[in-house]
């Protein structure tokens, strides 16, 4: 009998206070004071986006708990929650420990590693960094690293293939020497834990790394709606002439430099991209790599909450449409390879950005709802 098809959300766990954000953003500051000053920028644009239930803190068990119970209710198998991880420091790690801590959290869990470098991009200082990711190709990096992650794949909810637990990665190319550091991790995990091994899986946001970084992971997930978007098949526009002013644009240009750069800023618009063209090129995805590869999928996708006026924002999403999108999904994963049984949906709560399955005050349940129904037997 073939394996059934598990549905894994992506978890982001920004929504909680650290002191490094209190540093940077202000006293108290989470990702909900982004999401908070989301505004329409043009006529029917679904800004801003609000929680039906309210702004939660992620540091506290009880909501970790009530997210499994309703994530489990609805037709998702596990959370992929999102490590951040500097060398030596952690950061945004209170709910992924909050279910660590509390084993009556009934779901499955990996983690997925966004080894990317923090600036201040959301507010148009890309060049001000927060703080470094950096990748030392040293034993005592990557001892620092494997000993952390660890406590997470030995816990019985972690999600394993083959009986390894999975680890995702954001960014391959910027690992040096990432065969050692893989072969560093295995060894330890089998001789100092007894586990098989660790089950790498290359995040594809937009292109696959070369086969000789490839081929050192297990399997490979299609972040959703990047990776359909890189295709070159999907037409986007930016928003109509009329959001804009064009003679305060032409006036931009004769200012210096960088008051040029963010004069321009503020003349933006956003870029609209088709949310059932994604989709359809999500559907028409052919196999023909010499590893597994994982299904993505998305709810919906718009950061004007983060860039505003300089927002991507995947138009035309509603639950209906993503139900029927998902059962489709779910029946060629099902048809398909063994090995490729998992679909990853970007997400359950990147608020940020739009792509969340829990509820908000225009659509309650119905996505998760959606969800459900296309996880039922045909």
């Amino acid at each position: 009998m073939s394996p059934p098809v598990r549905v894994v959300a992506q978890y982001f766990p920004q929504l909680h206070a650290i002191p490094e954000n209190d540093e940077w953003w202000g006293k108290g500051f989470t990702d909900w004071e982004n999401v908070k000053r989301g505004t329409p920028q043009f006529p029917g644009h679904y800004q801003p986006r609000v929680p039906r239930d309210g702004y939660y803190d992620q540091s506290r068990a009880d909501v970790v708990r009530r997210q499994a119970e309703l994530a489990r209710a609805h037709g998702v198998d596990a959370f992929a929650h999102y490590h951040y991880w500097f060398d030596g420091k952690q950061l945004l790690n209170a709910p992924t420990d909050q279910l660590l801590a509390n084993k009556d959290i009934d779901i499955q869990f990996c983690l997925t590693w966004a080894n990317e470098t923090w600036s201040r991009r959301w507010d148009g200082m890309d060049h001000h960094i927060l703080i470094q990711q950096t990748h030392p190709p040293t034993v005592e990096s990557w001892g620092r690293h494997f000993d952390t992650l660890i406590k997470y794949w030995l816990d019985e909810r972690a999600l394993r293939i083959d009986g390894k637990p999975v680890f995702q990665i954001y960014r391959a190319l910027k690992i040096p020497q990432i065969q050692w550091m893989f072969d560093y991790f295995q060894q330890r995990a089998h001789k100092d834990y007894g586990l098989p091994g660790i089950f790498f899986v290359n995040v594809v946001q937009y292109d696959f790394p070369p086969w000789e970084i490839l081929r050192h992971f297990d399997a490979a997930n299609l972040f959703q709606p990047f990776a359909a978007t890189r295709s070159g098949n999907i037409p986007s526009t930016q928003g109509p002439k009329e959001w804009w002013i064009p003679a305060a644009d032409r006036a931009a240009r004769l200012l210096p430099g960088r008051r040029r750069e963010l004069a321009q800023r503020e003349l933006a618009r956003p870029q609209l991209i088709d949310y059932d063209a994604v989709w359809n090129e999500i559907l028409g995805w052919k196999p023909g790599r010499h590893l597994p590869v994982f299904q993505g999928a998305f709810v919906d996708w718009d950061n004007t909450a983060r860039y505003r006026n300089r927002a991507t924002v995947y138009h035309g999403a509603t639950p209906e449409k993503f139900g029927q999108y998902m059962k489709r999904l779910l029946q060629k994963v099902e048809a398909g390879r063994e090995d490729e049984r998992f679909i990853f949906i970007n997400a359950w709560n990147e608020w940020s950005e739009s792509a969340y399955l829990e509820p908000d005050q225009r659509y309650g349940m119905a996505y998760l709802e959606a969800l459900k129904a296309a996880r039922q037997p045909a």
